[in-house]
């Protein structure tokens, strides 16, 4: 409803905010006085789950405010305060100030709190409050209310229900998510539809979604990487999770189309429409659509920039030209309405045909449609299976049977991590090597200072020693084979790399010197799977569990985070995962405190940090609000994208008698990035210092805990 109510009154000089000495009374039939705040402290959710002594502490500390009627408690946009207020007397309203005339959210009565989501957040007031009468507020300053949140475990998860299911702080999202399950189960999804619920979510690491005046370059980077490379000229995407039998040979009917930044097959159909074969689950399909919406968002504000005819004119010409008669591009570039750093933003984008990719832009008009085939009704082998199949074919050429037969002394150690930092340090070429590699970058000019670990600066090094001079990597494979290091060739199914390594034939040669060898008595089998992608990771970890069953011993996961406490390059060790998906808490074993002294010591520079992770839905599926909700009332101290869904495979497994009790589970995450530090960019990459050392300190450790 409008509000017919006169000017309010914003002179504060006007409150009195006084120390609380509980002289406001309720009589009781005795005659004596309770004290009004500390009653309803007592009463009240959360405070009710605060002891006596922290109640009272509280009422020490906090600050009683009178107010007159139609004067105003805060105003909308207030960023100087973030302090949480309880009303003890009299009524007041809640705000809608952009409005006009301003609007009436709510009436708020004795016993309300408000003020409370700048208080856990730090976010400007969301709305404003003003009093209906005169009244009086109990008033806690935000830092102590945080203090309590971290304090109090029970007082930390009443308040977090309250905000997520009475005040809907997530609502956005659980919009966003329920139009793009529609538009799943319908089998299209209109990308102009989305765009607008995309900004609405405000993603952490897309800052400048809202802000037409600035083109977020670092966000547009980071999309280009992780979509088709023909992105501009496509119109239509096909997004499958298993191909179509009419199309079992998608190599031998249509060209393929890089991905820069994911592992993902994408095929050219025909002119202006793409294939996309997506991992199964939504999280795959949610990353192609929010960096489609992303990537609308940012080169829309591109368009607009040029939408002038003779502009537009200007580029169709420039692009008809022959190839010998552009020779300038950079001089026409120069007369676009970009300031310099801006056209390096955009020639560091797209490096080749900058011109055409500025044109296809304004013409393009962002008008994407998404085609979703999920598979229903289909009796032949899902991809995952064919992938579980291919695995269980070359463990059977390793081993001599195949797994259903394994003998029960042959112990399975599977292990989920990128499939470089396993190999090299197993990889005797490395160690034999490392003066070869150390010398040519010394002569080169490339070696870099701060190792703690000298043999990470060898791996950091290699990349580019092999660059320049391609036969060594063919050396690489053949000291990889001959050590026992198996990498079953990649087929067009799930993504994932697998590598599958015989730690006795390891053992017989001089491996990364981080790595303790014990007797290596005994048979064993390494299985060694690439990243998954969210969702995937529950069926992936089902399958090789049921593959391999009662002969796994061990389950290590090493994967990247985000960190909400700490830094890049810091390790995070989970002892819980809360999936963001109904907020279901699972905790893990305890952490084995060895394993965290031994990481600290070998990274010295960086945190070793415990807490629980939060398992999330998407890279851009997080505000800064929510990620400081799972902060401060959940104390999560990272975020990633497939810890809850191994975890709840593993357990399965183990409750129905698939994977023995007692198998080891570890779980280790290197901080890439945080999303809650100022100034923090997607497209901004760990430097070589921030992301081997961490790397390489986990893969150590885990496979001494296998080896040894």
């Amino acid at each position: 409803m409008a509000l017919p109510r006169g000017e309010p009154v914003i002179n504060m000089a006007k409150k009195e905010e006084k120390g609380y000495r509980g002289d406001m009374k309720i009589e009781t039939p005795d005659g004596s006085g309770l004290d009004l705040a500390g009653v309803l402290l007592s009463t009240i959710v959360p405070f009710r789950y605060l002891s006596a002594p922290t109640r009272q502490q509280l009422l020490a500390e906090g600050r009683r405010v009178d107010l007159v009627g139609n004067e105003m408690v805060f105003t909308q946009g207030d960023a100087g305060d973030d302090s949480v207020y309880l009303l003890l007397s009299g009524s007041a309203e809640s705000l809608d100030m952009e409005r006009s005339p301003w609007f009436r959210k709510n009436v708020l009565e004795p016993g309300t709190i408000f003020g409370e989501q700048s208080g856990v957040f730090g976010t400007p007031r969301s709305y404003g409050v003003r009093t209906l009468e005169t009244s009086s507020c109990f008033k806690i300053s935000g830092g102590h209310f945080r203090t309590l949140l971290s304090e109090s475990r029970a007082f930390a998860q009443a308040f977090g229900a309250k905000l997520r299911d009475s005040l809907g702080i997530f609502d956005a999202f659980d919009l966003f998510l329920a139009e793009i399950v529609r538009g799943v189960a319908l089998g299209h999804l209109e990308i102009r539809r989305f765009v607008d619920l995309y900004r609405n979510l405000a993603p952490a690491l897309h800052r400048k979604a809202t802000d037409q005046s600035i083109i977020d370059f670092d966000a547009l980077a980071y999309a280009t990487r992780r979509l088709p490379d023909n992105t501009l000229e496509t119109f239509v995407f096909l997004l499958t999770d298993n191909l179509p039998s009419v199309y079992a040979s998608p190599d031998l009917l249509f060209p393929p189309v890089s991905t820069d930044a994911r592992r993902r097959f994408v095929y050219r159909m025909m002119p202006g429409k793409d294939m996309v074969l997506v991992r199964s689950g939504l999280s795959d399909l949610l990353d192609f659509v929010t960096c489609l919406c992303l990537f609308s968002v940012e080169t829309r504000k591109i368009r607009y920039r040029l939408n002038h005819p003779e502009q537009i004119l200007a580029l169709s010409s420039r692009c008809s030209l022959p190839a010998e008669a552009r020779q300038d591009d950079d001089e026409f570039m120069a007369r676009l309405p970009f300031d310099p750093g801006e056209l390096a933003s955009i020639r560091h984008i797209w490096p080749e045909r900058t011109v055409e990719r500025i044109r296809d832009i304004v013409f393009h008009r962002q008008a994407y449609s998404v085609d979703v085939r999920k598979q229903v009704n289909n009796y032949n082998a899902s991809l995952s299976e064919r992938w579980t199949a291919q695995i269980g074919e070359a463990a059977r050429q390793v081993i001599g049977s195949g797994p259903a037969d394994f003998p029960d002394e042959l112990a399975v150690h599977i292990i989920s991590s990128n499939t470089h930092s396993v190999s090299n340090c197993l990889n005797p070429f490395f160690v034999e090597h490392a003066e070869d590699i150390l010398t040519w970058a010394d002569s080169t000019g490339r070696r870099l200072g701060g190792w703690d670990q000298g043999q990470d600066e060898v791996y950091y090094l290699a990349r580019d020693w092999f660059r320049d001079d391609p036969r060594r990597v063919d050396r690489v494979i053949e000291s990889e084979a001959s050590c026992g290091i198996i990498r079953v060739p990649e087929t067009m199914t799930t993504g994932i790399q697998v590598q599958l390594i015989d730690p006795s034939r390891v053992c017989r040669s001089p491996i990364d010197p981080g790595v303790s060898i014990g007797s290596c008595a005994g048979s064993s089998l390494i299985v060694n799977i690439d990243y998954a992608f969210g969702e995937q990771a529950e069926e992936i970890m089902r399958n090789l569990l049921m593959l391999f069953g009662r002969n796994v011993r061990s389950i290590s996961v090493l994967g990247k985070a985000g960190a909400l406490e700490g830094q890049r390059g810091d390790v995070l060790a989970p002892n819980a995962f809360i999936e963001q998906a109904g907020d279901a808490f699972q905790p893990l074993p305890p952490v084995d405190a060895g394993a965290m002294k031994r990481l600290s010591a070998a990274l010295p520079r960086r945190r070793v940090i415990e807490g629980p992770l939060l398992t999330v839905r998407g890279t851009l599926l997080q505000n800064q609000r929510m990620l400081n909700f799972y902060r401060r009332v959940w104390a999560c101290v990272g975020l990633e994208m497939e810890g809850a869904y191994y975890w709840r495979a593993i357990l399965e497994s183990e409750q129905l008698g698939v994977l023995r009790g007692g198998a080891a589970k570890r779980f280790y995450y290197y901080v890439s990035d945080a999303p809650l530090a100022a100034g923090e960019s997607l497209s901004a990459r760990l430097t070589p210092q921030e992301g081997v050392p961490p790397l390489y300190a986990i893969t150590r450790e885990i496979l001494t805990g296998i080896i040894s």
